[in-house]
């Protein structure tokens, strides 16, 4: 019979009738170590990380790594001592910690034959972190894991039927949250099951829908999937051909598995270890396949190859047992009983033989076919007596034990599922239909309630009619009040512009006159002032007529050209830099470049006018900060004074077209107080904003916000 864990066949088999015709191999330590790795290594340390979470502590995953490793050597139970020591210094456990911890002991207290009941409780302990729904769908991989650990407890207790349940649970489960990878293990499970109840066909059935689920996994660097499963799967679905007495079919996958291991050894460098140990039972295998098939030549010169293995390769000593073996039985075939018996000979020299039940039974086998061979028949049948009777009682045991039927109980699980299912659709059904006749009394009575509605309505629908036309006829009457006031405002700006534009020759004329008022002579210092205070008023007139001219067309006359905005500014700096240099101020200017669509004259005006107005109300040695900045869509002008900025009163009428916000600078130069108005309106024609803010005697910053 053969037992069967992950990646790793035992061979067991005490059949005295087949000993001629297919190698035995006995239950070796080495093989039980194998098992505790690959069960380590299938509950979660490397495997399939496609949907769970990395919210655990830092240091807890490679702590537990380590641990792992040592524990091989000072003992589960030093192990668990100092994993619970580290637990203890964790300030925050969350629940991937938990599941990390319970994985971990049920590993631990696994290995030793002493901690069954702990291990059985831990696996619980487990599960049972497992309740809420949203526990489980946030860490689908770790709950299949948990149901298949109880389904592999379940099975060692023989409660069959439950573990097929968790298995089929666990499947179900991953299947439904995509996790087909995962799905593996479950084949896995049921292909070793199989495998231990000789159903032989139904184990390579399951292999290879191991092989298949593998194919979806998605982690290069993990060795237990990409290495261990994929070639264990094919070394087992060869085996399992053997005792099917098919040793060319075996011999294909041993061959697959052989150069899978070639292509992928590479990739982990670290696990050289178990490699070359991998290569050898690959080896060994083959000498089996060959030997079943009857080519002994062969079969001898691939065991030979395996005794010829790196002593420095982990169970070295199991390595050599099992292939020496193997090889005794080839020459007893082979009728070479010298041979033979050298091998047995080393066999019975290699440490831990004498305390291994099962090796004896093994050795005295073929001492008894060596003796036969050799014509010593009186020992021959001492030995093959003995072995007949320990034999007949080995089978006794066998046949008293129970078999189950895996494919039954798993259609049978199969089934039960299915009703399952059914009686909750029926459950959903019955709901939906609770839940219609009751969508049906509240329809009937929205439909009601929209009727009784609707008749209201009507009724308040003449009301609000009647009103209507009140109320339009209010708006009619206010709409022509309206209009009247826009005519009256047209007609206002008009007789402004007229008169504004009838001044401009009379005023030029002031000035011009008062230029050659004193040609041939010098005035005096009185007359000189009057002049000067004539010619200062005369330009004061002119530029307040000039903005009252230009302040109604601005919005309507906008013809936009890419320009340079940082060039516009400059150019409003060095014009303004004359008033700065007599008031010793200082323009810093900060830009990016900023090509946007506008009216270049009137942004000019702008960012002039603003300008004008910062060296106005700034006092004497002080600094303005000017700067241009480019944002995605947008160009932002600032610019900045620590003048005596704007009182709190004054600031609802800033841009306003009146003059009451108007104020003398800081060298008393005069003010309109409709420039900003005029600029308000140039920068809303070019889609734009602009703000201020200010804190009245610590200075003022404008903002003129433009888009691309």
């Amino acid at each position: 019979m053969y037992f069967v864990s992950p990646g790793i066949i035992v061979k067991e088999k005490n059949n005295l009738n087949a000993m001629n015709s297919q190698i035995a191999l006995p239950v070796s330590s080495y093989q039980c170590r194998i098992i505790l790795v690959c069960l380590f290594l299938t509950i979660g340390f490397t495997s399939c990380r496609k949907s769970e979470k990395t919210g655990h502590n830092v240091g807890l995953k490679p702590w537990i790594d380590s641990l792992d490793r040592s524990s091989r050597t000072t003992g589960s139970r030093k192990a668990i001592a100092k994993l619970d020591s580290f637990m203890g210094t964790l300030r925050r456990k969350n629940i991937h910690d938990s599941i990390l911890y319970f994985k971990f002991m049920k590993v631990l207290s696994h290995r030793d034959s002493t901690m069954t009941r702990a291990a059985l409780a831990y696996t619980d302990s487990l599960l049972g972190l497992f309740g809420p729904e949203h526990i489980r769908r946030e860490n689908p991989i770790d709950y299949s894991k948990a149901l298949l650990l109880k389904g592999d407890d379940l099975l060692k207790q023989k409660e069959y039927y439950q573990a097929y349940r968790n298995y089929y649970k666990g499947k179900s489960f991953l299947t439904s949250v995509g996790e087909i990878c995962e799905c593996a293990r479950y084949s896995s499970r049921i292909a070793n099951i199989s495998y231990k109840e000789e159903n032989y066909y139904q184990a390579i059935e399951y292999w290879k829908h191991e092989l298949e689920e593998l194919a979806h996994c998605r982690e290069p660097e993990n060795f237990q999937l990409e290495f261990i499963e994929k070639q264990g799967s094919m070394r087992n679905i060869g085996i399992a051909y053997m005792l099917i007495n098919e040793p060319g079919k075996a011999l294909d996958y041993f061959k697959q598995a052989e150069q899978f291991i070639t292509r992928n050894a590479a990739r982990f460098p670290k696990e050289q270890n178990f490699i070359r140990f991998a290569r050898i039972v690959i080896l060994r295998n083959q000498a089996e396949a060959y030997a079943l098939k009857g080519d002994n030549r062969q079969a001898e010169k691939l065991i030979k190859k395996c005794l010829e293995h790196d002593p420095t390769i982990e169970w070295s000593i199991d390595v050599e047992r099992e292939s020496r073996q193997i090889l005794a039985q080839i020459y007893i075939d082979s009728h070479a009983y010298d041979k033979a018996q050298a091998q047995l000979d080393s066999l019975r020299r290699l440490p831990g033989t004498a305390g291994n039940a099962v090796a004896k039974g093994l050795y005295q086998t073929m001492q008894a076919s060596i003796f036969y061979g050799q014509g010593n028949y009186q020992e021959a049948g001492k030995l093959f007596m003995a072995n007949l009777e320990a034999e007949r009682n080995a089978n006794l045991e066998r046949n008293a034990q129970s078999k189950n039927n895996v494919g039954h109980l798993l259609q049978q699980v199969q089934r039960e599922h299915e009703m399952e299912l059914a009686a909750e659709k029926d459950e959903r059904e019955d709901l939906i239909l609770k839940f219609s006749v009751l969508l049906t009394f509240a329809m009937a009575v929205i439909v009601y309630l929209i009727w009784r509605n609707t008749r209201k309505t009507i009724v308040n629908l003449r009301a609000v009619t009647k009103l209507n036309g009140v109320i339009t006829q209010s708006n009619v009457a206010l709409q022509d009040t309206v209009n009247a006031l826009e005519e009256s405002e047209v007609e206002k700006e008009k007789m402004l512009r007229i008169v504004a534009h009838d001044l401009r020759n009379p005023i030029a004329a002031m000035i011009s006159g008062a230029d050659v008022l004193f040609w041939d002579q010098p005035p005096n210092e009185e007359q000189a002032m009057l002049v000067n205070a004539i010619q200062q008023s005369g330009q004061l007139a002119f530029g307040l007529i000039g903005q009252i001219l230009q302040s109604g067309p601005d919005k309507k006359k906008i013809s936009k050209s890419e320009e340079d905005l940082a060039e516009i500014v400059q150019s409003c700096i060095d014009m303004l830099s004359y008033k700065g240099k007599e008031k010793r101020q200082t323009i810093y200017y900060d830009y990016e470049q900023a090509i946007v669509p506008v009216d270049r004259e009137k942004i000019w005006r702008v960012f002039s006018n603003l300008l004008s107005n910062a060296v106005k109300f700034s006092p004497t040695e002080s600094a303005i900060n000017v700067n241009l900045k480019k944002n995605s869509n947008l160009t932002l002008l600032s610019v900045q004074d620590h003048g005596i900025g704007i009182p709190d009163d004054l600031k609802g009428h800033i841009f306003l077209s009146t003059n009451d916000a108007r104020r003398v600078g800081t060298a008393g130069e005069q003010s309109f107080g409709i420039g900003l108005s005029i600029c308000k309106q140039i920068v809303e024609a070019h889609g734009g904003k602009i703000w201020f803010e200010s804190i009245t005697g610590t200075g003022t910053t404008f903002f003129v916000e433009l888009p691309d």
